[in-house]
């Protein structure tokens, strides 16, 4: 008896790992788009889902009407549907995947261009508006960005500055690391802090508040 019950709690134990939330993005349709993040958060369309954790270990995301299920596989992708809306359903295309504990992303869609190189093709994931100052004496000022994230903190973020011209910022594991600056910005310091929940970043003379939301989504 003694070890049917040790056997049983070894299972749910199993279970509750394999139950961890993974870091994946997934395409579900041709205006549905999934990721999660280091948080066991899940964005719908770059929105926050609530989440329902079920006891066989599946979770389902809801957003705005849509139902995305998400079944963890431990160390490989999780299964991913999803309901629209207008009741269709389907399986989801996983396009990135690490698992729970740092294990390495399965070969078999870690082929995906990273975040810069999507942002490079003109691939996006968000619109959004950032702060900006072409110098350290101007006031700062709202300017249009684009996004593309992956999960875990990685970003590259454009911003369109009042000139015209754009300054590209990069991110990993959630922080800010480099901009795109070359001898002929006149300067190639960065530097970035955190407020909060914003990045306060200097690039050469100009200066950028970005806030979290805009590297993880949501």
């Amino acid at each position: 008896m003694k070890g049917f019950v040790f056997a049983v709690v070894a299972t749910f134990v199993a279970g509750t790992a394999n139950a961890a939330m993974p870091l994946f993005a997934a395409k579900c349709s041709t205006n549905i788009n999934v990721d999660s993040n280091t948080k066991g958060q899940v964005y719908v369309n770059g929105k926050v889902a609530t989440l329902i954790k079920r006891p066989d270990g599946q979770i389902t995301a809801k957003s705005a009407g849509i139902y995305i299920d998400i079944t963890p596989q431990g160390n490989e992708p999780p299964r991913v549907t999803y309901t629209a809306k207008d009741k269709s359903f389907g399986t989801c295309e996983i396009l990135s995947f690490a698992a729970p504990g740092g294990a390495k992303a399965s070969p078999s869609v870690s082929n995906r261009p990273s975040h810069s190189e999507r942002a490079g093709q003109g691939q996006y994931d968000a619109r959004t508006m950032v702060g900006c100052a072409e110098r350290a004496n101007q006031p700062m000022q709202q300017c249009p960005a684009v996004v593309t994230r992956d999960p875990g903190g990685m970003a590259t973020v454009i911003v369109t500055r009042p000139d015209g011209r754009t300054r590209a910022i990069f991110f990993e594991n959630g922080k800010a690391i480099s901009a795109d600056l070359s001898q002929a910005d006149g300067s190639q310091h960065f530097r970035a802090t955190k407020k909060d929940d914003v990045y306060i970043i200097e690039a050469g003379k100009e200066r950028y508040e970005i806030v979290e939301a805009v590297v993880f989504g949501g």
